[in-house]
């Protein structure tokens, strides 16, 4: 079955899928961020990696790929892709606008690209009928439900489920068929809803946009438990709330814009997060917080800027800037775990 790649959890998989195609998240570190000899070094190591891989081969086992115009950075990797298009493999390139805003006029406007993003795919792998969609939408449905489930699992102080363990979830996620990936949710589910941990270690929430890979393990190695990863490769990707829209790629846009947003959306959505953090200390009964901060993301270091001096709240938070391709600073982790650990035993003492 092909396979198309995506890059950014605005992208409605649901119309990738509508097309008989495995929607295939480029997340992970390609390991050839130093390939990419036509961006720059000023661009941040997620948007190099793609790139790089792309020169490398690592892409051309899919036949196309949707790049969001999520922020400058990634339009400047569809610039890049689209320049060594005879180079690269995968034949569909399609770009896809997402606004930086959440009003009627935006939606409608998400509606309209998400039906170019259509014609497309249809383009490229034949006809997609609205039938076909709503499908794939009950499939997705399914999946965010399941996904909800695991999360209020970790809610629970005496939680069993790892950080390391909803990682690998979601690695899975970006890339098996939604099919498969909800028999594997059902499984683990099944496996972890009457298990408990008598190991009160503290419970940590990572915020930002795409994370590195070896974060969660250095947190779980220093003695803490990830409960919370509020970033485009944790929670994010499964946010949203299903509408009653007739027109499927009305149903998509407000799904997707109105979801938990991303450090990209600007106006009333970008103060969400801050009304939005107190509620997900309280729920997941937090400790502290990591906030990873990608090198040259200019989204993330004024996000975390908004967080730090505009919520209110009363438990440390740290954060953490480095690459997606590069070691953690255990250091520094370890160090943020040991004061959590001191506060947490102050507190109960």
């Amino acid at each position: 079955m092909k396979k198309t790649g995506w890059f950014c959890t605005y992208t409605p998989v649901e119309l990738i899928h509508a097309a008989n195609t495995i929607p295939y998240g480029i997340r992970n570190d390609s390991k050839a961020e130093h390939e990419d000899v036509l961006l720059g070094d000023s661009m941040c190591s997620y948007v190099r990696s793609c790139m790089g891989g792309a020169l490398t081969n690592a892409y051309d086992d899919l036949s196309g790929v949707v790049i969001a115009h999520s922020c400058e950075c990634m339009r400047r990797l569809s610039d890049g892709w689209a320049f060594r298009q005879n180079q690269i493999k995968p034949k569909l390139i399609h770009i896809l606008d997402i606004p930086k805003i959440v009003t009627e006029s935006s939606i409608k406007f998400f509606a309209g690209s998400l039906k170019r993003l259509k014609n497309d795919l249809e383009n490229e792998y034949g006809p997609i009928s609205d039938e076909s969609i709503f499908e794939s939408i009950e499939k997705y449905k399914t999946t965010r439900i399941l996904f909800t489930q695991v999360e209020d699992m970790r809610k629970n102080i005496d939680s069993a489920v790892t950080g390391l363990e909803v990682e690998e979830l979601v690695n899975d996620y970006f890339a098996m068929p939604v099919e498969v990936f909800n028999e594997k949710l059902k499984k683990f589910i099944d496996e972890k809803k009457d298990l408990k941990s008598d190991d009160l270690k503290p419970r940590i929430m990572i915020a930002g946009g795409p994370g590195n890979k070896s974060l969660i393990k250095a947190i779980e190695e220093a003695g803490a438990l990830c409960v919370c990863e509020n970033m485009c490769t944790g929670s994010r990707a499964f946010a949203g709330t299903y509408g009653d829209e007739k027109d499927p790629f009305e149903l998509l846009a407000r799904l997707y814009l109105e979801k938990n947003p991303c450090p990209r959306m600007l106006g009333e959505k970008s103060r969400y997060k801050t009304d939005e953090l107190p509620r997900l200390i309280n729920d997941y009964k937090v400790d502290g917080i990591i906030y990873f901060s990608m090198k040259f993301c200019a989204n993330m270091q004024m996000d975390w800027a908004l967080l730090k001096n505009h919520t209110d709240i009363d438990i440390p938070m740290k954060v953490i800037e480095g690459d997606i391709s590069s070691e953690i600073n255990e250091r520094e982790v370890y160090s943020f775990v040991k004061r959590l650990k001191k506060r947490k035993k102050k507190n109960e003492s």
